[in-house]
């Protein structure tokens, strides 16, 4: 695995994931990821050397563009969320390739698939 293939790049994958299916209420157990956004929405040239600088722009013109308000919830790992096996499945999917993939909105999310993908 790449240094850039972090669990924080999955629960940026993850959250990213959720906007494209529709989802405007999101809860994550990474604060990490939540500092990360908060910062770059207010301070994005900080972010400029980042290893996941990549992944935050494209969140940043999701949330932009979205047609709803975008709100991000902490909540503590594994405290039985409704959905978090699915989530922990598409982070898990996403920290494996090289770049978000723009399609999945249009592809559905179930929590099975092919060779632990569940977009397949």
């Amino acid at each position: 695995m790449d240094a850039a293939n972090t669990i924080n790049r999955a629960a940026l994958a993850a959250i990213i994931a959720a906007i494209l299916h529709g989802h405007s209420h999101i809860a994550t157990d990474s604060l990490l990821s939540l500092h990360q956004i908060g910062k770059h929405l207010l301070y994005p040239e900080l972010h400029r050397h980042n290893v996941q600088e990549y992944f935050l722009k494209v969140l940043m013109q999701i949330i932009h563009t979205s047609p709803k308000p975008v709100h991000l919830f902490k909540v503590k790992s594994l405290a039985g969320i409704a959905g978090d096996e699915c989530a922990d499945a598409v982070a898990k999917y996403q920290a494996t390739q090289l770049e978000v993939d723009a399609n999945l909105a249009d592809i559905g999310m179930p929590c099975a698939g092919i060779n632990g993908n569940p977009f397949s």
